[in-house]
């Protein structure tokens, strides 16, 4: 099948990040678009410009839409596939609604980071999709296993994750420059209690109290009162104010590309931040002290020579990732295989959703957060902003 156009369809800021940068490694379709559904999660000006820089939408406006206005949007100008990157409950209604279509789009979707573990309601919510995007053999492993359980079968298409600028490259140089920054990357789940997260802030002191000659930065993707893909109960701009301490650490917020020059190191619980650092050649570190497992989204990093501890960050101690592990996941030296999945579709039949994920009331909640999203933005960044006071 050739394609002449695709619209990616995105609802949060790290959706729009993957949603950018996949158009743009879909080099041979001829017409890519993109746009945000207005969603309660909708990052705001700040955010999308962030998200889009360094992609083909960079100084660009991008559109949004309700979901009516996006089916109005699909019924007017039929683009052959639609990306539908959103979180579950956005992806569920995006695939419900193209069903509807009068005419077929093919229908592909995916996660935009680290995606161990695979998760069966993941597929669930995205049920209906042609083709489902991961980014590592690894992935593709658990999520066939996990397809194989929920009883769907999309087409599982390894794509090197888009913000990695093809430097899959097994044997990438490594950065040999004198440390001069130190940088953090939260993830906005992990860890759970402010207590955790304080401990960390006051390594990051430590650290910079004790090495003038760095730079340490936390690297933060929303500043309390922004929404976000994941809430964030716990920020970490409130909780550095209240430590009062006055170690010369910096927060920033912005594109991390920025950030990811010679001499940088990346420190995260589990952010896929850390994988572009790695990509630039950069050393790392993942903070093993919260534990190492599926539940906090660290057990991708087992067996990659990463894992530290606080002590090791307060000693500016970082490594680099082992050769065998990166091969495995997220930075394999094959090609992307999306474009040669598309090619290869034939005709498709109608899209069959599966059924609803959870029960009624869960239902109805998520479907008048898509119909009546401005109700439910307020909602939002008032629970945000009282987040912010914890």
């Amino acid at each position: 099948m050739t394609l002449g156009s695709v619209l990616a369809v995105a609802d949060s800021d790290s959706y729009v990040k993957w949603a950018a940068a996949t158009l743009d490694r879909l080099e041979a379709v001829p017409r890519r678009e993109l746009a945000v559904l207005r969603t309660p999660i909708r990052p705001d000006d700040a955010q999308t410009t962030a998200a889009v820089a360094g992609t083909g939408w960079a100084g660009r406006v991008v559109d949004d839409h309700s979901l009516i206005g996006l089916a109005a949007r699909l019924r007017r100008t039929r683009p052959d596939a639609v990306l539908v990157a959103t979180t579950g409950p956005a992806a569920e209604a995006l695939i419900r609604m193209i069903a509807g279509l009068p005419y077929r789009p093919v229908v592909v979707t995916g996660l935009p980071g680290m995606s161990i573990p695979a998760t069966e309601r993941a597929l669930r919510f995205r049920s209906g999709a042609d083709v489902f995007v991961v980014h590592s053999r690894h992935e593709r492993e658990a999520f066939a296993l996990a397809a194989a359980t929920v009883g769907v079968d999309p087409v599982l298409a390894v794509n090197r994750l888009p913000f990695l600028d093809g430097s899959a490259d097994v044997d990438a140089a490594p950065d040999e420059a004198p440390l001069s920054r130190v940088v953090f990357a939260p993830q906005a789940k992990f860890p759970t209690a402010p207590d955790e997260r304080r401990a960390v802030l006051r390594s990051l002191a430590t650290l910079a109290r004790s090495r003038p000659d760095l730079e340490v930065v936390v690297k933060l993707r929303a500043v309390a009162g922004q929404v976000q893909t994941h809430d964030e109960p716990h920020p970490y701009d409130v909780l550095w104010r209240g430590l009062r301490d006055d170690a010369p650490v910096h927060l920033a917020t912005g594109p991390l590309a920025a950030h990811l020059t010679p001499g940088t190191a990346l420190v995260t619980v589990s952010s896929t931040a850390l994988l572009e650092a790695l990509a630039a050649g950069l050393r790392g570190l993942v903070l093993a002290d919260f534990g190492v497992g599926d539940e906090n989204l660290t057990t991708v990093y087992e067996g990659s020579g990463l894992l530290g501890t606080l002590r090791d960050l307060e000693a500016g101690r970082f490594f680099a990732a082992a050769p065998r592990w990166r091969s495995e996941n997220y930075f394999h030296p094959e090609p992307d295989e999306l474009p040669a999945v598309l090619a290869s579709l034939g005709t498709l039949p109608p899209v069959r959703p599966g059924p609803p994920v959870g029960g009624r009331r869960a239902q109805a909640r998520r479907y008048a957060r898509l119909a009546l999203p401005g109700l439910a933005l307020r909602g939002a960044r008032r629970r945000a902003r009282g987040q912010g006071g914890h």
